[in-house]
This record gives structure tokens, C-alpha cells and sequence, in this order.
């Protein structure tokens, strides 16, 4: 019971935390991918300039709270910056093309940061601190709020989708965009708003995990290899599917950690992929058709 109560519950409570967290990351990795039918390999470094935009508004402010708020719209501007420069040009060309195009703006979002914030690591501190009874143990409050705060923009993600107006033509364009655009939406808009909004979720998780990991420039590459993992693990653009493999991912990853070294963990997560497309080639949620 003592080994349940100080070591398992905390394992447990912590991949619920990393899930939802990589929830946000993997949702606008499945949501791009539908809409443009590109994997962006550039959105773990979205995730990366999240956490440094956060760092410096936090250092001329003082204020995480205002970082929140700034960090993601600075990245989702730079992501609306890219998409309009870089990917629209090849949206009628063979996947491929965008495929090594995200590779590269991976490299130079990286090396940008590392350039201009250097190489180190460095470290957001929580904006509060303690910790809250729960369970016959205390758990930080910082954590109990980020998996708050992520399950609720989780919600608020599918609601958007499921209920707006706005949500339902996005859905509209990945199915038919020629269609969209003979009834005269302006498609191309509707693309470039989708991608900034995707760049400022990978902002926020972030900035929202950097109180709770170390931030680098190669902070990006270890998240968008689980994230990639997320997406095909819950069947290719399936909004519902990501979210849960997230959090199948988030308790593997934490459990493992308890018996495995962390090569081994790596090593059993990709194994898990593995047995799961075996199974289910689809995913947990695959089906005809994207964003369902």
C-alpha cells in the first residue's frame, strides 16, 4: 500500500499530466495533417519557440500569466507567417515536397533559437507553488493546474470543432476544398488561420510544460517523435483517437519509467506503436476520411 500510495499514484498522476500536455502538441499535428495533408516536422520546434517566447516575456515582465497570453500568439503569427510564405505554394504538389520543406524549417527554427537564445538550459519557474493533499499524498498544485488547464482546452478544442461555425469549415475544407471555395469561402484564409492556430497549441503546451521540464533548443525533437507517435497510434487525423493515445502514451511513458532506463523506455514506447498498427493497422480511431 506504501508503495502504491508514494510511488504508483504519483507515476500515475504525472502521465495524466504529460498526456493531456502532449494532447494539445499532437491535436495540431492531426488537425494540419488533415487540413493539408503534410506531417509538419516543424512543429515540435513551434513547441520549442513556445517555451523561449514564454522565457522572454516572462523576463520582461515578470508576469507568467501575460506570457500565456503572448507566447502563443507570437508563434501562431509566425505560423501564419510560414504557412502563407513557405507550404501554400506546394499544396498541389506531391506530399514529399512539404514532407522535406517542414524538415528544413525545423533546422532553422532550431538553430534561430539557438542563435539567439544560446544553448543552455534554462528553466521557467512556476508562477505558484505548494502542493495539495490528494489521495493519502500531496501533489504539486503547478501540475494539478496544468492538467487542468489542458483537459479544458482539450474540451474546448473538440467543442470548437463539433460546434462553431467556424470549426464545422475547417472540418468542410479537409473533406472538399474546392467545394468550400465555389460556395465563397475564401479557402486559403481558412488554411492559414488553421496552421497559426496550430503553431500557438504547440506554443502553449510549451510554455504550459516549461515550469516543468528544462527548456533547449533540442527540446522539440524528443516531443515530436511522441507526437508523431500520438497521431498514428490514434488513427490518422482522428481528433478523438490523438487525444486518447496521448494519454496512453503520457502513462506508458510515466509507468516505464519506474522499471526501465530511459533508452528502454524510448525503446518499449515505439514497441507499444508497433503492436498496436499489428492489431490495428488503422489506429485506435482510424477510419475513410479525416477529422472525423
Amino acid at each position: 500500500m506504501d508503495y502504491v500510495v508514494a510511488v504508483l499514484l504519483p507515476q500515475l498522476l504525472h502521465g495524466l499530466v504529460f498526456g493531456a500536455a502532449l494532447g494539445l502538441l499532437a491535436l495540431g499535428l492531426t488537425v494540419i495533417f488533415g487540413l493539408l495533408g503534410v506531417m509538419n516536422f516543424a512543429h515540435g520546434e513551434l513547441y520549442m519557440l513556445g517555451a523561449y517566447a514564454g522565457i522572454a516575456v516572462v523576463s520582461l515582465t515578470h508576469s507568467f500569466w501575460l506570457a500565456l497570453l503572448v507566447a502563443p500568439l507570437a508563434v501562431g503569427a509566425i505560423g501564419a507567417v510560414t504557412e502563407v510564405t513557405t507550404l501554400r505554394p506546394l499544396y498541389r504538389r506531391e506530399p514529399l515536397y512539404g514532407l522535406i520543406l517542414t524538415f528544413g524549417l525545423a533546422l532553422v527554427f532550431r538553430e534561430g533559437a539557438r542563435q539567439i537564445w544560446g544553448g543552455d538550459m534554462r528553466r521557467i519557474l512556476p508562477p505558484f507553488t505548494g502542493s495539495t493533499p490528494l489521495l493519502g499524498m500531496t501533489y504539486p498544485n503547478y501540475r494539478l493546474f496544468l492538467l487542468a488547464a489542458s483537459s479544458v482546452l482539450l474540451l474546448a478544442i473538440w467543442l470548437f470543432f463539433t460546434r462553431t461555425r467556424a470549426g464545422i469549415l475547417v472540418r468542410a475544407a479537409v473533406q472538399d476544398a474546392e467545394m468550400l471555395d465555389g460556395l465563397g469561402v475564401n479557402v486559403p484564409r481558412v488554411f492559414t488561420l488553421t496552421f497559426a492556430g496550430s503553431a500557438a497549441l504547440a506554443a502553449l503546451a510549451g510554455l504550459l510544460l516549461a515550469p516543468v521540464f528544462t527548456v533547449y533548443p533540442q527540446m522539440g525533437v524528443e516531443m515530436i517523435l511522441l507526437a508523431f507517435i500520438v497521431v498514428i497510434l490514434g488513427g490518422m487525423g482522428s481528433m478523438g483517437g490523438s487525444v486518447i493515445a496521448a494519454f496512453v502514451i503520457g502513462l506508458a511513458q510515466s509507468l516505464l519509467t519506474l522499471w526501465m532506463n530511459p533508452q528502454r523506455v524510448a525503446i518499449a514506447i515505439f514497441a507499444i506503436m508497433i503492436v498496436v498498427l499489428i492489431v490495428r493497422p488503422r489506429g485506435f480511431f482510424g477510419r475513410e476520411g479525416v477529422l472525423e
